[in-house]
């Protein structure tokens, strides 16, 4: 007989409970108290995490709130997994539907002997017997009854054969038992004065939870594109991308975007006025000075012009005396790297290198916070503890103003100290720091490039080939040799007349395994809200059509101690001839860590095969299964490349015959 009923005890649906609740509280709690570690390896100090200034630092803290709130949920989910376990407990050890046991009846172990058992049974029905135990016992005769009869039926259960072969195939000495199926939910749930709870509940969840989640998820992804701009921002772009865009007109673009006048600049409050006014003022001068021109044009509205004086003031690192003010600046300065990312795949994807170039200089120039046309003093100013002052000095340099920061560390250091470390100049701590930070800049080395084609010797016309570069970083310290163009003023240049190798060597192929992959830390980017690994672009174009061949391709993992090698597939020209190519290999958030190679590619004319060899190669050959099919069909067929010896011998000597024809002849000519 079978049955189909409800939890009335409740330890299915508490079993449940408990089981849901621990298999979120066992993650969240190792998130809790062992927060997620960084990937990354730093390679010395200048990579490692942490160097940030104050402002960032408090912007990049997780809130007190939420923290409390953590510690909050994290007690009072490990107190209701107690409670549950306490009442599972509870319920298991007065449940009626209890496994069926004769061990734990007799009180004796799972491995006593039959001995044993005998022994403990005639202990217990001495003991237990309903003659004995009624005088002295408060039970009623009924229980004592039944408790004898359990003890008698475990002692069969585990001696006599037919009643212990029930218990083995069923668990229960009187064999099978009356199964039930029940559904682990209390029996309160389906009562009749609950019917308006249970429903509200599901209408909460399933009516209004699930669909608002689903609709906010669906909603939140439509609205963005997949470098999580808004999609009308996206438009805004597309439209005023023009290929007369310049670096000039790019800030103004970014500010006109609904996320930084809309959102960002709307994020103001009426205290931040004043401040708002001061950082104006300040920002207009500091790029008055360093360009000669107006920073905002006229005509601009006033959150279009807000947004602008923020962005300025992002680069030239002029603060506000108002913290919230400042809270905003820093968080459009890390928001415009997204809004250049989007830019910069429309500018590729129409193939403008000059354009792709400056937006892909101006991504650096917002992760380092420097001004976008400073040149060599923006190029200084990523160094810790340094000045616009500092910076325009040291770069009238001409070491400096030759080679930029390698040029710097190649000054002697008595004429760096008197210019960075003079009385109104940093302090000896600070300057030893400012050095240490010079000596493990990573500079880009172009070990390699060439273009190669798998399996084949030349480049033809149209073909898939390869574009190989290989570098590595070369901080100052490890060796301070000059770098023009990312390549040793004494490199050999490997290439002849033109830049191909050939492809018929094994180490041609793209092997993941040997690419010469190595971990690196973070950027060093004190005013940029984010840790993030540094990453470089390797791109190809032609700069007298000004047109982008290979679109930046970005990768990491760049380190000093091995060769990054990088596989890069290119369709080769169209038609034979010699082209000149520039690649360029340049990083995502280190101005000056940069490298170019002015490569020669010569294509050879696309090998077409004759008819003749198309047919051979085609045709099967006489002497093999295909070929004594085709000659069944009348078809042709190749020769056999198969040398009979035979057929040699039987040539030979014919050949000799001939030969003896021959001297016979000429013996009867000389007779007569």
């Amino acid at each position: 007989m079978s049955g189909y009923k409800y939890d009335e005890e409740g330890g299915q649906f508490m079993t449940f409970c408990l089981t849901a609740l621990l298999a979120f509280m066992v993650p969240y709690t190792y998130r809790v108290l062992r927060p997620q570690r960084k990937t990354a390896t730093a390679q010395g100090w200048l990579d490692q995490c942490g160097h940030k200034v104050v402002a960032v630092r408090h912007l990049m803290r997780t809130s007190p709130i939420w923290s409390t709130l953590h510690w909050v949920l994290l007690a009072a989910g490990w107190a209701a997994v107690a409670l549950l376990f306490k009442k599972v407990a509870y319920l298991v050890s007065h449940s009626e539907h209890q496994v069926y046991d004769p061990f734990s009846i007799l009180g004796i172990a799972a491995t006593a002997t039959e001995r044993e058992i005998r022994r403990r049974y005639r202990k217990l029905s001495v003991e237990f017997h309903p003659d004995k135990v009624g005088d002295v016992s408060n039970q009623t005769k009924a229980e004592i009854e039944s408790h004898y009869i359990e003890i008698t039926k475990a002692y069969k259960a585990l001696t006599d054969e037919t009643i212990r072969k029930n218990y083995e195939e069923y668990g229960h000495p009187d064999g099978k038992q009356e199964m039930s199926m029940g559904i682990a939910l209390p029996t309160w749930i389906v009562e009749s004065r609950n019917n308006w709870l249970v429903l509200a509940v599901y209408g909460l969840v399933f009516g209004v939870g699930l669909p608002l989640l689903v609709a906010r998820w669906w909603y939140g992804s439509r609205s963005r594109t997949k470098d999580g701009v808004l999609n009308a921002t996206a438009l805004s772009f597309f439209l005023a991308l023009k290929p007369t865009v310049t670096a000039d007109d790019l800030p103004l673009l970014l500010a006109k975007t609904e996320e930084l006048s809309g959102q960002y600049v709307g994020a103001l409050r009426a205290s931040d006025e004043p401040a708002m006014a001061e950082l104006t003022e300040a920002v207009r001068t500091a790029y008055r000075n360093d360009t000669g021109k107006e920073l905002v044009p006229e005509g601009v509205p006033a959150p279009v012009a807000r947004a602008l004086v923020l962005l300025m003031a992002y680069l030239y690192r002029v603060e506000s005396r108002q913290a919230h003010v400042e809270q905003i600046k820093l968080q459009m300065g890390h928001y415009t790297e997204k809004l250049l990312t989007s830019l910069l795949a429309m500018s590729t994807s129409h193939n403008r290198l000059a354009q792709s170039n400056v937006i892909r200089d101006m991504m650096t120039c917002f992760v380092q916070a420097v001004p976008l046309s400073g040149g060599r003093v923006s190029e200084l100013l990523q160094l810790p503890h340094m000045t616009v002052a500092l910076a325009k000095e040291a770069a009238q340099l001409d070491m400096v103003a030759k080679h930029g920061l390698q040029g710097l560390w190649k000054v002697p250091d008595a004429e760096r100290r008197a210019v960075l470390a003079g009385p109104q100049g940093m302090s000896a701590d600070a300057y030893a720091e400012c050095m240490r930070a010079l000596s493990e800049w990573p500079r880009i080395e172009l070990v390699d490039a060439y273009f190669t084609v798998v399996g084949e010797e030349r480049v033809s016309a149209g073909s898939l080939m390869h574009l190989v570069v290989k570098m590595r970083l070369l901080p100052p310290k490890r060796d301070g040799s000059l770098l023009r163009g990312g390549r040793r003023l004494d490199a050999k240049d490997k290439d002849g007349s033109d830049s191909v190798r050939s492809g018929m060597a094994s180490d041609s192929l793209p092997d993941d395994a040997a690419a010469g992959r190595e971990s690196t830390g973070y950027v060093y980017a004190p005013y940029f809200a984010e840790e993030r690994k540094p990453h470089w672009f390797v791109q190809m174009g032609d700069h007298k059509n000004d047109h982008l061949i290979l679109p930046p391709s970005k990768f990491g993992d760049v380190g000093a101690t091995q060769t990054r090698t990088v596989h890069l597939p290119v369709i080769a020209p169209p038609e034979q001839g010699l082209y000149t190519f520039q690649v360029e290999v340049t990083s995502d958030s280190y101005l000056g860590s940069n490298a170019a190679k002015l490569m020669k590619l010569n294509v050879a004319e696309q090998r077409l095969a004759s008819p003749e060899e198309e047919d051979e190669i085609s045709d099967p050959e006489e002497d093999t299964i295909a070929g004594q099919m085709a000659l069944m069909r009348g078809e042709k067929v190749k020769p056999s490349n198969v040398v009979y010896a035979d057929d040699d011998d039987d040539d030979d000597d014919e050949e000799e015959e001939v030969e003896e024809e021959e001297r016979n002849d000429d013996s009867d000519s000389d007779s007569d």
